[in-house]
């Protein structure tokens, strides 16, 4: 089976790039993305990392129907791809609504520029994007013929995916089981959530219940990572979980459960997601929950956002109590992506923590003694009631990346106060100089240039 080409571009991208190949003198326009990439066995993608733009002297011709660009674009382009290890990617424009369609001047004109792409800018190979007002194409060519991408996804802040070959194999919806979902947010958008791939990562009190809505609401495809296994202490909230699964994986028996309710295809992964062989397997996900109670891994998974464009939908709770008594509880759902800010920057993660749970354990209980770091070692208190809140706030979250559920598009961040029963909204603020979500400094779009994690 030949591999899927695909192409994926953050919404302020989408809106930069349309921005300038649509003018209101309705004339072609032309510019180029510069991108990262990811390769698996079953999907080459490409992750765009900047938009350039030829400017006006750069121009040669300029029509309706034709488009000429000087070659000083190409050799800007060539020479950032040289210096940044990026992917060439040339767009243009056919300003009219609907379907976009390489002409046979298209087609001259790639066939010589493509190839002098290639030898120039050596890497991965380059490829064409052509929009209309209403659509997209795009291609590579390999040898005398053009290869057509699949898809281009635009990450935010609703997902989109503008298929572009016909989908095969895809399963019919059954409007019996989802007909009251149907009824919400209609058939095609039914369809788009069964396609999804979603990757969960920690099974415990909340990420079990998520695998569950998940499979419910119908998504297609989970990728279930986790290297623990059940204990008894989890039975109280572990969704799936009976006497008889103690001592057990957890990937395991959450699947087994999954598996019970509907005909998703499960990825069970007993291992640890801060290992890039982990995170590599992720890499064919539409969106990653964090349900994990780790800074290490949460600002690993941050960082695999960024570098992935792949939207992480980040879960935690807090429980204060001490001998038994509750102070303060509250829950928190967050957005991670590359129109956001990080989770460091909007400080839901703690470096110092980060810093801590990457230590030999022994060392870090030193740490915790001795007062430099809080809640390291012991078992957090849980109470599966809070679970259920911010699970339903967070599996919420990552359907409406995608659908229309909330009639409204998804806040970055809500924040759960169990005493007042008030959920909040908040908008981070990047941090100049960031070294993941900073525009220059960061790691947007690198992709495979990059590992996302030193653990192997």
């Amino acid at each position: 089976m030949a591999k899927r080409l695909s192409l994926r571009i953050s919404g302020s991208d989408w809106t930069r790039l349309r921005t300038l190949l649509f003018t209101p003198d309705e004339r072609e326009n032309a510019a180029a993305l510069l991108c990262g990439y990811s390769l698996s066995e079953t999907e080459d993608k490409l992750l765009v990392r900047e938009v350039m733009a030829v400017t006006p002297e750069q121009y040669i011709e300029r029509q309706s129907y034709h488009l000429e660009v000087a070659p000083t674009f190409y050799n800007s382009v060539i020479e950032r791809c040289v210096r940044d290890r990026a992917v060439p990617v040339i767009c243009h424009s056919h300003p009219f609504h609907g379907p976009a369609t390489y002409s046979q001047s298209d087609d001259f004109g790639e066939n010589r520029l493509l190839p002098v792409l290639e030898a120039l800018a050596a890497g991965h190979k380059p490829a064409s994007l052509l929009l209309t007002k209403t659509t997209a194409a795009g291609r590579i060519l390999e040898g005398p013929r053009f290869h057509s991408f699949d898809d281009v996804t635009i990450t935010g802040p609703r997902v989109q995916r503008l298929s572009i070959l016909p989908e095969h194999g895809r399963r019919e919806s059954d409007a019996g089981i989802f007909d009251r979902q149907i009824r919400a947010f209609g058939l095609e958008s039914q369809r788009t959530i069964e396609s999804l791939t979603a990757a969960i990562v920690g099974l415990g009190g909340v990420g079990s219940l998520v695998a569950e809505q998940l499979v419910r609401a119908g998504v297609g495809r989970l990728i279930l990572v986790d290297f623990d296994a059940v204990e008894s202490s989890n039975l109280s909230r572990l969704f799936g979980a009976t006497q008889d699964s103690i001592g057990r994986p957890k990937v395991g028996v959450i699947a087994n459960h999954l598996a019970s309710i509907g005909p998703a295809k499960l990825e069970p992964i007993c291992d640890s997601v801060v290992r890039q062989s982990v995170l590599t397997r992720l890499r064919g996900a539409d969106l990653v929950l964090a349900c994990v109670d780790s800074d290490l891994a949460r600002s690993i998974l941050a960082r695999f956002a960024y570098q992935y464009l792949t939207p992480v939908v980040d879960m935690g709770i807090r429980l204060d109590a001490r001998s038994g008594h509750i102070t303060a509880a509250a829950g928190r759902v967050s957005v991670v992506g590359p129109d956001g800010a990080c989770l460091r920057c909007s400080h839901h993660i703690n470096p110092d923590r980060v810093r801590a749970e990457s230590l030999p354990p022994a060392e870090a209980e030193a740490l915790a003694r001795e007062g430099y770091i809080i809640g390291i070692g012991g078992p957090a208190p849980a109470v599966v009631t809070l679970n259920c809140t911010i699970a339903g706030l967070g599996a919420t979250a990552a359907l409406n990346l995608f659908v229309n559920l909330t009639g409204s598009l998804q806040p970055q961040s809500q924040l759960y106060d169990a005493a007042s029963g008030i959920v909040f909204t908040a908008t981070a603020v990047h941090e100049p100089g960031c070294d993941i979500c900073d525009v220059e400094k960061g790691v947007k779009g690198l992709g495979d240039l990059q590992v996302v994690s030193a653990y192997d």
